[in-house]
């Protein structure tokens, strides 16, 4: 069994209610280290300590006070170095999983970076996050000893944009939550009856922004033949600000089918989601990891993914990666799986298969390696 060194402090003041992805890679990441055999202080914010379940199992938890929505991002700025110092004692190891570092705080950093979408897709931001990222996320990665990616494409970008050296950059990545499986027939019946859904239905779970490309996908839905009426087209995720006229453009009556838009879904109701839909597409046109599609594919969804090069690198040869961004290709993307059902059985079967590939196991053990590489550096 793997043993982190001791003295390994796991930055998770960004977290805050509703879990988006990030939250959920963070617990993930605590629930590896337990199994490698890690115990590690964990730095949190005291009001989501209900939310953190099973993860903070083996563990000592180290609440921070919360702070009001407007002092949130930034936080690790000042709370960590108010609170330990600027060489903080019995602290050997600093893992940042947001991609930010506190710069005042001097321990043996490793950072996670999810992806760097200030960096490519600048203006996908709120003026504020685009500020904070842009000028905080280049100085911890110099910063770093080492560095955690989810995947080769963030890391090719982090080597060649910011001229690090390839062995200081890891990519270890990520997994879906144990509850993410297929679900038999009478619960995915429970969660239609619930939300209103129809039998067939294809399905995206996303926050609704520029990035995540939906129109593109609504576009195609409404070129699907008549006879693939009685297929809805169901999108669940929060709406980012800023972006509620696109929302409100996705969820416009349709003269062919029917589109839901179901806003945030709770956890516990997404494995039957998944597990009911037809396919599920992620036409995003950028992303780090892509873990809805992960999850997709773990409860046996057939995927329709953009040709974003992390997603691809995710899906391999279990799933449909578009070769361009055309509205056209997307709708006879779709109308393949909608139509012939052994199609979608074979692309269900892939999906499982390549999912069982990334584990929380794994996800431990290789963070491990990579804190005693950088207390090694």
């Amino acid at each position: 069994m793997n043993r982190a060194p001791d003295g390994v402090a796991v930055d998770l003041l960004f977290a805050a209610r509703p879990f988006t992805g990030l939250e959920h890679h963070a617990l993930h990441t605590l629930r590896g280290l337990r199994i490698a055999g890690a115990s590690v202080d964990v730095w949190t914010p005291q009001n989501i300590l209900a939310d953190m379940g099973d993860a903070a199992q083996g563990h000592r938890l180290v609440p921070f006070s919360p702070v009001p929505r407007p002092l949130r991002l930034g936080r690790e700025q000042w709370a960590v170095p108010w609170r330990f110092g600027v060489h903080p004692r019995g602290y050997r190891v600093m893992h940042c999983i947001s991609g930010v570092a506190p710069l005042l705080t001097r321990i043996p950093l490793v950072l996670s970076v999810p992806d760097l979408t200030f960096r490519v897709f600048p203006r996908d931001l709120h003026p504020k996050a685009r500020l904070y990222f842009g000028f905080l996320v280049p100085r911890s990665i110099r910063l770093a000893r080492r560095i955690i990616v989810s995947s080769e494409a963030i890391r090719r970008q982090v080597i060649d944009l910011y001229h690090i050296a390839p062995e200081r950059v890891h990519r270890v990545p990520l997994c879906a939550d144990a509850i993410f499986t297929p679900r038999p027939g009478p619960e995915v019946l429970a969660v239609r009856k619930q939300y209103g859904l129809p039998e067939r239905y294809i399905l995206c779970v996303a926050t609704v922004d520029v990035r995540k490309d939906l129109g593109r996908l609504r576009a195609a839905y409404d070129l699907l033949p008549a006879d693939m009426l009685d297929t809805a087209l169901v999108v669940a995720g929060r709406t980012n600000p800023g972006s509620e006229r696109l929302a409100r453009e996705l969820t416009r009556p349709s003269r062919r089918g029917h589109v839901i838009g179901l806003g945030y879904v709770p956890r516990d109701a997404l494995p039957a989601l998944y597990s009911g839909a037809s396919a599920f597409v992620y036409p995003s046109r950028y992303e780090g990891f892509g873990l809805p599609v992960l999850e997709a594919m773990s409860c046996g969804s057939p995927v329709i993914v953009s040709a974003s090069a992390a997603l691809a690198e995710l899906v391999g040869e279990a799933g449909v990666v578009l070769r361009t961004e055309s509205v056209e290709e997307l709708t006879r993307a779709l109308e393949r799986l909608l139509r012939f059902e052994d199609e979608r059985r074979r692309q269900a079967q892939l999906a499982l298969e390549r999912a069982a590939e990334f584990s929380v196991g794994r996800l431990g053990a290789e963070t491990v390696d990579v804190y005693e590489q950088a207390l090694q550096a």
